[in-house]
């Protein structure tokens, strides 16, 4: 008996001396921990407040709840506060994660690092997304630990055209890992929307739209977007689902006379092949774009935005000469159009692979003067392109070979290869 007695002893001593790391978090701490953390993503600093309180009468040197701490008193100014916690927290877990985000989180928000955190958002903001992401790894020896720097870290990763995905799939991650956080999911949702994914950014501004701090944004944006939608029967449909997820409110109220006027204007037939006509360009649904828009320019033929859109269907179409004609048609109809910018860079591509065809059409008919010259064309609507170039070597080496066009370009370059 006194054998056990000695044994049991000894466990006991041994697990009071464990380190704090290796310390088991009970289910109560971790719900009071995440308390802590949702508090922090929907900055309700109420609830951050009332689970430090719990978690100190539980465990007062839980090392997660001395990091919580420290940053809930760097928000609320007291940087004296905060540093004492983080001293406290390098005497008693001097190996620990939340060590390092902490003395990265006291770097960030004090003295010089908070002005190299301000210089790397105004690098950001300026556009200068390379700087401002070799900023934040400076000041941070790599990537952020704080989940808010994080956020903006990633956003700005996700910004570079060759890294996009990495970004979109790092910010997925973070709101795994820390859902609920309004800014993520706010950066989130921009995204997808930026890729053409409105279904997956709705289903982010649901999630944002559970919280009380969320809600509002979300319901800003939601409808914001659906507005921006061509009106048609999806626009239609995301009204009725926005107003089944904010039925109250101000918004709700504008969203409903929205949905009442676009319903009355779907009842008119030329109304409706138009707005279907746009919304399947935008969608990508070329056969019904073409449809529906060659109703509504038959309908008014003064009506540049079909027009362009229905060029604009061409092109998806692969529709090269019915495209120029008809965007060549809406510039000249309304030269100041918002739309100019999208019309011009199609109807370069258009006409350039317009004319590419034509040159090796002429080359297949044995007509070497006129592919010449189709190319030359080609080349002086876009010098940044090789085809054209490609096409004109040939030309002048069948030519001195006897006029053979097998030569004219490198095995596995296939005509109009770029759309």
């Amino acid at each position: 008996m006194r054998k056990l007695s000695l044994s049991l002893l000894t466990l006991s001593l041994g697990v009071a001396l464990l380190p704090l790391a290796q310390a088991a978090t009970t289910p109560a701490q971790e719900h009071l921990l995440e308390q802590v953390r949702l508090g922090e993503a929907s900055n309700r600093e109420d609830l951050v407040r009332q689970s430090l309180y719990r978690l100190e009468l539980i465990d007062p040197n839980n090392p997660e709840l001395i990091a919580a701490r420290m940053r809930y008193l760097l928000r609320q100014g007291d940087a004296a506060g905060a540093q004492k916690e983080l001293e406290r927290l390098t005497k008693l877990a001097p190996d620990s994660p939340e060590l390092k985000a902490s003395r990265n989180e006291m770097k960030s928000n004090t003295g010089e690092g908070r002005q190299a955190l301000q210089q790397a958002r105004l690098l950001g903001v300026a556009g200068k997304v390379d700087e401002a992401i070799a900023a934040y790894e400076k000041l941070y020896g790599g990537v952020p630990d704080d989940v808010d720097v994080a956020i903006e870290y990633w956003t700005l990763v996700a910004r570079l055209p060759a890294r996009h995905s990495e970004g979109v799939s790092q910010l997925k991650q973070l709101n795994a890992s820390a859902p609920g956080n309004v800014s993520l999911l706010t950066s989130l949702a921009k995204q997808m929307f930026a890729d053409n994914k409105p279904q997956e950014g709705f289903a982010y501004l649901a999630e944002m739209a559970r919280s009380a701090s969320g809600r509002g944004i979300a319901a800003d944006m939601w409808f914001s977007e659906v507005k921006s939608m061509p009106v048609s029967k999806a626009s239609v449909q995301a009204l009725q689902q926005f107003l089944l997820q904010f039925p109250t409110g101000s918004v709700a109220a504008n969203a409903r006379v929205l949905l009442d006027q676009q319903q009355a204007q779907l009842q008119d037939p030329t109304f409706r092949a138009r707005s279907e006509g746009l919304a399947a360009v935008k969608s990508g649904n070329t056969t019904q774009a073409v449809a529906d828009l060659q109703k509504a320019v038959q309908a008014d033929s003064r009506d540049s935005d079909a027009v362009g859109a229905l060029g604009q269907a061409y092109s998806q179409r692969g529709d090269r000469a019915r495209a120029v004609a008809q965007l060549s048609k809406a510039i000249a109809m309304d030269p100041d159009s918002p739309n100019r910018g999208k019309w011009d860079s199609l109807l370069q591509t258009n006409r350039y692979w317009l004319l590419i065809k034509q040159g090796d059409n002429a080359l297949k008919a044995g007509q070497l003067s006129q592919a010449q010259n189709y190319y030359a064309q080609a080349q002086r609507v876009d010098r940044t392109d090789s085809y054209a170039v490609l096409g004109l070597g040939g030309r002048r080496g069948g030519a001195q070979r006897g006029g053979g066009g097998g030569a004219l370009l490198p095995a596995g370059v296939a005509p109009g290869s770029r759309q």
